[in-house]
């Protein structure tokens, strides 16, 4: 009975993420706006890479992903702050380029929840 309750808590929290993601995208008009496959590579290697050497590997592999969520975001901040500087500002790649370094953190953090729900 207790795994169901973990089963239909992780498909609860999913539903709500991806329809928040829904939600977002198609209200500014791109429904892939949540989606950038590096920044969840980077999560889930970092979080893989962070949860090897742990005894309890479900909680450990959620604080690796916050972990690497932060890191990419850290990654990312320099990366644009080197590409703005080396070239002229422009506010609509500023803003293109920052909405894609949020949410890499983003991942860190659903992952963290969903691993939160199977630890417990």
């Amino acid at each position: 009975m207790r795994h169901s309750k973990k089963i239909f808590s992780i498909i609860i929290l999913i539903i709500i993420l991806a329809g928040s993601c829904y939600s977002a995208g198609k209200s500014v008009g791109n429904l892939l706006t949540f989606i950038d496959i590096p920044s969840i590579i980077i999560v889930f290697v970092i979080a893989f890479a962070y949860s090897l050497n742990k005894k309890n590997k479900i909680k450990e592999f959620g604080n690796g992903a916050v972990y690497g969520g932060w890191l990419g975001f850290l990654i990312g901040l320099v990366s644009m702050s080197f590409y703005f500087s080396s070239t002229n500002f422009d506010a609509e790649k500023f803003f293109l380029l920052n909405s894609v370094l949020w949410l890499i953190v983003f991942y860190g953090y659903s992952v963290k929840l969903i691993t939160k729900i199977l630890d417990s």
